[in-house]
């Protein structure tokens, strides 16, 4: 079932990569996107909530409480996320699609380059 989200935009799999870290609230997950490009952050606020909009559709995430050790109370605007079953095993079909393409690049040792 996976396979029919196949390619997924670059965008999105930062996100399902972020959330693969365990649930957190969409600021959070900015900052974990944007961590990895610091020197140009790949999220603002509007795109990180229209796509945690279309993931929550495509039923690869959902909104769940906040994670352990988190005070609920602490800011009841929050909204956490987590990955579905579905959203990991797109996330995993992804990132070995792209893994493969590396590789037939030679990027990555074993490639073709």
């Amino acid at each position: 079932m996976s396979e029919m989200h196949l390619p997924v935009k670059p965008s999105a799999f930062a996100v399902l990569a972020a959330l693969a870290q365990g649930p957190t609230a969409g600021f959070g997950v900015m900052e974990r996107v944007n961590r990895a490009a610091p020197a140009r952050p790949i999220l603002g606020p509007g795109t990180l909530y229209r796509l945690l909009r279309e993931l929550r559709r495509s039923g690869l995430i959902e909104r769940t409480g906040p994670p352990a050790g988190v005070d609920p109370s602490a800011d009841e605007r929050r909204t956490y996320h987590r990955l579905t079953r579905e959203g990991r095993s797109v996330l995993k079909a992804e990132a070995s699609r792209l893994r493969r393409t590396m590789e037939a690049a030679g990027l990555l040792p074993g490639g073709a380059g």
